[in-house]
C-alpha cells in the first residue's frame, strides 16, 4: 500500500490524494480521499484500511499494510528549509573563496528564531522572521560575506533586499553578533568584510530578507589572511609574496599616475583600479581566478613584466591584457559567457581579449610562464566604476619570493591551565619589521606583537589555532597558522599514592635514548657542514668522565647535545608522510630555522619482518620522504645528515602485530655542537 500525494498538491481543504496497493507487476486502484492535512489520524488510516479488505474481500489477518507518503517539490517549502534554526545550521566546509550555486538557499517557509533581532533588521518586532542559519570555523583572520539575490545578469536568486548577520558562540547560548548589514536601497545584494575573527572559532550567519521578503539566493564566502589595502599607482603597488588567495573590499579611483597605461592596449584608461607586483622564485606556470564582489561588475586586468625589477615600473611591458564585456545593444545571452569571473586559465590559449564580446571570447586568456628571478605587476579594473572590490584565487606551479613565516610552540598538547611558550622562526633576507599574533579560542592573553617568545594559558580544552602575521620592510605580510591541543588537567594523586617525581629536564629525557646513538653519531664524517673541523673527532658526550678519543696523537674532545626529537610512524610496507606526520615535522623545522648551528640526523627504520635487503630500502625511502619534506621547507641539504638503520635497531623486541608499528619509523634528532 503506497500513499501517493500529486505534484499539484497544495496543502488545504479541495485537495486529493491517490490510493493505491503495490503487488508486483500491478497496482490496484482502492479510491481517494479529500487530504485535508499532513498529519493522518489513526482513525482516518482505521477506515482506510476497512475500506481496502472490504473492496479485496480479504482475510485481515493475511496481509501487512504498509504507507508511504510522499510529498512533491512543489510542497517543500511549506515544511520549511532545512536550517531554519540555529542548531540546524548549514556547515560551510570550505570557506575559501567558495560560492554555492545560484538560488542553491532559500527563506521561503522559515519560522522566527526565538532570538534578538539583528541590530540591522529593520522593524523587526513586525517582521516575520524568515531566517535561516549558516556556520562556519575560521580558518584566517578575515572574512568576506556575500549575500546575492535579484541582481540583474547574472542573479543570485530571487531574494529582494536580503540582510544577514554575523555572530560567534554557541547556539545553545552566549550569541554574540559581530556584524551586520541590511540592503535598505534596493540593490538586492549585500556584502561585507570583519577583520580580526579568531582562527579556530564557530561563526554563524543569519540569512533575511528585509521587509518580511523570502526568495531564493546565493552565498559566498572568503576567510583569508589579508594583504595590506590596495593602491591604484603601479609605483606604490601592494608587494605579494605568496600566492595565497585574498579579498579587495573596494576600489576608487585611478590613482596619482593616471597615464600608466599607454595607448594601444585593450585597457584604454584606468578608471578604478588596484596594482600589485611579485618577483618569481621558482620558475613555473602562473594562473589565476578573479572574480567581482558584485556579479554584475565588469572587471578587466593587464599583466606586465618589468625588466627593470620589482621596484621601477617606468619600462613595463604588457605580456596579457582582457577587456571583454558586454556587447552594447545585443542581447545578454549573447556576450554572457564575457561576464562575471576573469583570469589566466589553462584551457585558454589566446593572450588578449578586447571591448566587447567577439566570437571566440570567453573572458580568460592564456596563462603565463614565468622565469625565476623576474618582476611582474597586475593591474586589476573595474570598468563600472560601482566601486566594489574583487576577489583573487592563484594557481600554477610557479612561486613568488617571499619570507618563511614559522614559530615554534614549546608543546603540541598541554593540559588546560598549563603555560605554553610560543616563539618565532621566520625568516627573510629582506628583514621583518612586524609580527602580530593571535592565540586562538579562551586564550590569555588573546594577542600579542613582537617576536616573543610569548606564554600563554588556555581557559578551555580541544584544538586551538595559533597564528602569526609577519610584514616585510617593504610591505609583504605572510601569515602561519598551527594547531594545538588542550587536554583536560590529570586528577590529582590520590592520598595514599606518593606524590610523582617532578619531570626529568629535557636532556635527561633524550640521555637514555642517545645513548645508543652516541657510537653511530661519532661517525659522522668530520667534513660534513656545521659539524666538527678537519682533525676532530666527533663524540655525543653526556658524561665528561668518558675517554677521550685519540687522533694523530693530539686527543680533542668535541661534544654535541641534542636539543630536540621527533618520531615518525608508518604503516606496514609504506613510507608515505601523513598530515600529522608534517605536523610533528613543522617542529623539528623551527629549531633548525631558528638557529643555524642546528642540524639534523634523520634515522630510518623498519619491523624485523622482511629480509635485510628489504628493509634497507623501505627504510631508506622514509628517511628520503622526511628529508624532501624538511627541504621543501627550506632546510639545506648541507644541514642534514641520514642514517639507514633498516631492521638493526628495534625500539621494542617484541613484534607482534599492535606493537611492530614502533619500529616502523622515522627519528629525526635535532643537535647542536656545545661550545667549546
Amino acid at each position: 500500500m503506497s500513499i501517493r500525494i500529486p505534484d499539484s498538491y497544495k496543502y488545504g481543504a479541495g485537495d486529493f490524494a491517490a490510493w493505491t496497493w503495490r503487488r508486483p507487476r500491478e497496482i490496484y486502484s482502492i479510491g481517494s480521499k479529500p487530504a485535508r492535512s499532513t498529519a493522518f489520524s489513526m482513525r482516518f488510516l482505521k477506515n482506510l484500511f476497512s475500506s481496502f479488505i472490504k473492496r479485496f474481500s480479504l482475510p485481515l489477518l493475511v496481509y501487512t499494510l504498509y504507507i508511504c507518503i510522499q510529498i512533491p517539490a512543489s510542497a517543500a517549502s511549506f515544511l520549511g528549509p532545512a536550517n531554519d534554526n540555529c542548531s540546524n545550521a548549514f556547515f560551510l566546509k570550505d570557506v575559501t573563496n567558495w560560492c554555492s550555486s545560484p538560488r542553491q538557499f532559500t527563506n521561503e517557509g522559515a519560522s522566527g528564531s526565538n532570538l534578538e533581532g539583528p541590530g540591522c533588521f529593520p522593524n523587526y518586532l513586525f517582521d516575520a522572521d524568515n531566517d535561516v542559519w549558516f556556520r562556519f570555523i575560521a580558518v584566517a583572520t578575515t572574512v568576506n560575506i556575500s549575500i546575492i539575490g535579484a541582481i540583474e545578469n547574472n542573479p543570485g536568486g530571487t531574494l529582494q533586499m536580503p540582510q544577514f548577520a554575523l555572530y560567534r558562540g554557541s547556539c545553545s547560548g552566549g550569541m554574540a553578533e559581530v556584524a551586520c548589514i541590511s540592503d535598505a536601497l534596493g540593490y538586492n545584494i549585500v556584502e561585507t568584510f570583519i577583520n580580526n575573527i579568531t582562527v579556530g572559532q564557530s561563526y554563524y550567519i543569519r540569512v533575511d530578507g528585509r521587509n518580511s521578503r523570502t526568495g531564493s539566493f546565493q552565498l559566498c564566502i572568503n576567510n583569508f589572511n589579508p594583504v595590506p589595502s590596495p593602491s591604484s599607482d603601479c609605483s606604490s603597488a601592494v608587494v605579494l609574496c605568496d600566492k595565497s588567495p585574498f579579498t579587495v573590499p573596494s576600489v576608487q579611483g585611478a590613482g596619482l599616475n593616471r597615464f600608466e597605461i599607454t595607448g594601444g592596449l585593450c585597457v584604454p584608461e584606468e578608471s578604478q583600479s588596484a596594482w600589485y607586483k611579485w618577483t618569481c622564485e621558482s620558475p613555473g606556470q602562473l594562473s589565476f581566478t578573479l572574480k567581482p564582489i558584485n556579479p554584475s561588475d565588469d572587471l578587466d586586468f593587464i599583466l606586465f613584466w618589468l625588466p627593470n625589477g620589482v621596484n621601477d615600473c617606468s619600462l613595463k611591458v604588457p605580456v596579457r591584457c582582457m577587456a571583454s564585456g558586454e556587447n552594447v545593444s545585443e542581447r545578454l545571452e549573447l556576450w554572457k559567457r564575457c561576464t562575471g569571473a576573469t583570469g589566466l586559465r589553462p584551457s585558454s590559449t589566446d593572450i588578449v581579449e578586447e571591448q566587447g564580446c567577439q566570437e571566440l571570447d570567453d573572458n580568460f586568456v592564456a596563462p603565463l610562464q614565468m622565469e625565476a628571478g623576474k618582476s611582474y605587476a597586475l593591474m586589476v579594473n573595474n570598468y563600472h566604476n560601482t566601486g566594489n572590490g574583487f576577489s583573487i584565487e592563484f594557481g600554477g606551479s610557479g612561486t613568488f619570493v617571499g619570507p618563511k613565516a614559522h614559530f615554534t610552540v614549546s608543546k603540541l598538547k598541554i593540559p588546560k591551565g598549563s603555560e605554553l611558550w610560543v616563539k618565532n622562526a621566520s625568516s627573510f633576507s629582506g628583514g621583518i619589521k612586524k609580527w602580530e599574533w593571535n592565540f586562538g579560542v579562551d586564550a590569555k592573553p588573546q594577542s600579542a606583537n613582537g617576536a616573543g617568545p610569548h606564554k600563554v594559558v588556555y581557559g578551555s580544552t580541544g584544538k586551538k589555532s595559533i597564528s602569526l602575521v609577519i610584514e616585510t620592510n617593504n610591505g609583504c605580510q605572510v601569515t602561519k597558522v598551527r594547531d594545538i591541543q588542550v587536554t583536560d588537567p590529570p586528577p590529582p594523586p590520590k592520598e595514599e599514592v606518593p606524590p610523582a617525581k617532578p619531570e626529568p629536564s629535557l636532556d635527561a629525557t633524550r640521555e637514555e635514548e642517545e645513548q645508543e646513538t652516541e657510537v653511530e653519531m661519532a661517525a659522522v664524517n668530520s667534513d660534513a657542514p656545521l659539524g666538527p673541523s678537519s682533525g676532530e673527532q666527533p663524540s655525543l658526550q653526556n658524561n665528561p668522565s668518558q675517554s677521550p678519543i685519540q687522533s694523530g696523537g693530539n686527543t680533542k674532545v668535541v661534544e654535541y647535545e641534542a636539543e630536540y626529537s621527533a618520531t615518525i610512524y608508518f604503516q606496514a610496507d609504506s613510507s608515505n608522510l601523513e598530515e600529522e606526520d608534517k605536523v610533528v615535522l613543522d617542529e623539528v623545522i623551527g629549531y633548525l630555522m631558528d638557529d643555524p648551528e642546528y642540524f639534523a640526523i634523520v634515522e630510518g627504520h623498519t619491523n624485523s619482518i622482511p629480509s635485510d635487503e628489504y628493509c634497507n630500502k623501505l627504510a631508506a625511502e622514509r628517511a628520503e620522504n622526511v628529508i624532501a619534506f624538511l627541504k621543501s621547507q627550506g632546510i639545506p641539504e648541507q644541514r642534514i645528515i641520514r642514517k639507514i638503520y633498516g631492521k638493526s635497531k628495534k625500539a621494542v623486541v617484541d613484534e607482534k602485530y599492535r606493537l611492530r608499528r614502533k619500529n616502523q619509523r622515522a627519528m629525526v634528532k635535532v643537535v647542536k655542537r656545545k661550545d667549546e
